[in-house]
């Protein structure tokens, strides 16, 4: 129910810097000191759902995948996901209801992707079976490729002239702890393939292949990110439009976020039948849904011994700023480990008999 921070990021093409917002549809290209251009494309239909942004550089600008952001159990709308290409001319490409919603990179050939749930650890076959990876060109078109394992990661070489493609060589190794819970170790395998025109299909035993251990991985892994900057000056601001949401389907965004928060006083079920509060001490729960859409919010509020003398609360916001359905996802065990951990502002910054946290 936290919405991401707003940052901004950098792609370098060459000399042109192209500089995106994490959340909002617009990005600034600095071709030169004295030419600075604006690409924005606040209509993009990314669906109904919240959207989280994955930004990746390649050769040929730079790649936003907006992915819906994740519920727990699963909403109705799955929503679709989209993607932009920004060149350095700061021309956009459009790409909307992606069926793949994981960036995996992105290399001369364009924006790979790969679905976004994993298999079984302990499931070899489900590793290194049949798999399906979409690559969007910056020509708007979509290309799929049937692969024999399950892709990790796409990078572009260093000299530009080959993809590197790297590949789960099986199902992870798993190091048990002694108390049933167990860590995973992975091992990779990685290819070359030539720039140009995509195969309709790749086995891994096709090609002159090596072997990649997880610690060269990390750092491929950690190569591929864009570089974090202070936002433009000035910087633009730029809203997404507004989706259209029926009535019901707001008023069942408001009751989502509010059976998250139900019987907060008797949450947990024991064995015998008896219930105990979200965390040791919360009482008096009461939650309220207060304002229209999009503005609508959720409060939160109840007695706790932290602020004996009234009332904590907590406000999440229903819907983002386009007016998205942002999915109540775990938000009452992040408030019951704020009160359990004392991640709490102190008492003494409560204001009118309310403490908000």
């Amino acid at each position: 129910m936290t919405r991401p921070p707003h940052r901004w990021v950098e792609c370098r093409v060459g000399t042109t810097r192209i500089q995106l917002s994490t959340r909002s549809p617009v990005a600034v290209v600095r071709a030169a000191e004295t030419t600075t251009l604006t690409a924005t494309w606040s209509d993009l239909d990314v669906g109904s759902r919240s959207v989280s942004a994955t930004i990746l550089a390649s050769p040929t600008g730079a790649w936003v995948l907006y992915a819906p952001d994740e519920s727990e159990p699963p909403h109705p709308d799955q929503g679709t996901g989209a993607a932009i290409h920004v060149n350095p001319c700061a021309e956009v490409t459009r790409f909307v209801r992606v069926p793949s919603r994981q960036a995996a990179g992105a290399t001369c050939h364009g924006l790979w992707l790969t679905d976004a749930t994993f298999p079984d650890p302990r499931d070899d076959r489900a590793w290194t079976c049949q798999a399906v990876v979409h690559v969007l060109d910056v020509d708007g078109t979509m290309h799929a490729l049937a692969t024999d394992r399950r892709l990790a990661l796409a990078m572009n070489s260093v000299d530009g002239d080959a993809a590197h493609l790297t590949f789960y060589s099986g199902k992870p190794r798993a190091k048990r702890d002694g108390f049933g819970g167990a860590s995973y170790s992975y091992e990779y395998t990685r290819i070359s393939l030539p720039a140009g025109h995509l195969p309709t299909s790749i086995a891994v035993g096709d090609y002159e292949a090596e072997a990649i251990g997880e610690h060269a991985m990390f750092d491929e892994m950690m190569r591929l990110s864009p570089h974090e900057i202070d936002p433009p000056v000035p910087a633009p601001s730029v809203a997404w439009d507004l989706v259209t949401l029926t009535h019901d389907e707001i008023r069942s965004a408001v009751d989502a976020v509010i059976k998250e928060f139900g019987d907060l006083d008797s949450f947990w079920h024991g064995d015998a039948g008896e219930t105990h509060p979200l965390s040791d001490g919360l009482s008096m729960p009461r939650v309220v849904a207060i304002g229209p859409w999009p503005d609508t919010r959720v409060e939160v509020s109840f007695t706790h011994p932290h602020y004996a003398d009234g009332r904590m609360r907590r406000t999440l916001g229903v819907f983002d700023e386009a007016g998205r359905v942002i999915p109540p996802l775990y938000a009452s065990v992040h408030l019951m480990e704020d009160l359990d951990t004392r991640r709490l502002p102190p008492a003494s910054a409560a204001q009118n008999g309310i403490l908000d946290i």
